[in-house]
């Protein structure tokens, strides 16, 4: 099932982030120097906290947490587990269980076509996503 929602996710998930780097600061640069400062708070209903080179959002439920370092031209990084969370925090797709492995296969598919980079440090290939 996740296979044929994946793409809506993923979108779901870039313009949850997206709503809310431009409610704190449309900025980039500002964003960095923002977060550094206000490490968590409310924006309207949705909570945020700052962790890291991490961040952590919730609204109505629905928990998304990504990450935005190391710098490079992918704003938005994640790992399997928080791609996970998101889905099953987020009512509106109705998935209750989604195993690890499953949700693996499917984030392969999106770096093999292209959608998704992994993360690259010197030569080592993380299991972080970017988009």
């Amino acid at each position: 099932m996740i296979n044929l929602i994946i793409r809506k996710v993923l979108n779901d998930y870039v313009a949850f982030i997206n709503d809310f780097k431009h409610q704190f600061s449309p900025n980039m640069e500002e964003f960095e120097k923002k977060s550094s400062r206000n490490r968590s708070g409310h924006i309207d209903e949705l909570k945020y906290q700052f962790h890291g080179a991490g961040c952590r959002l919730e609204k109505d439920g629905v928990i998304c947490e990504f990450d935005f370092m190391p710098a490079n031209e992918y704003s938005i990084k994640f790992c399997l587990w928080k791609m996970r969370e998101f889905i099953l925090t987020n009512k509106a797709y109705g998935i209750v269980k989604l195993e690890e492995p499953e949700l693996h296969e499917v984030l392969h598919t999106l770096v093999e076509d292209g959608t998704l980079v992994k993360l690259v440090l010197g030569s080592v290939v993380w299991e972080i996503y970017q988009i």
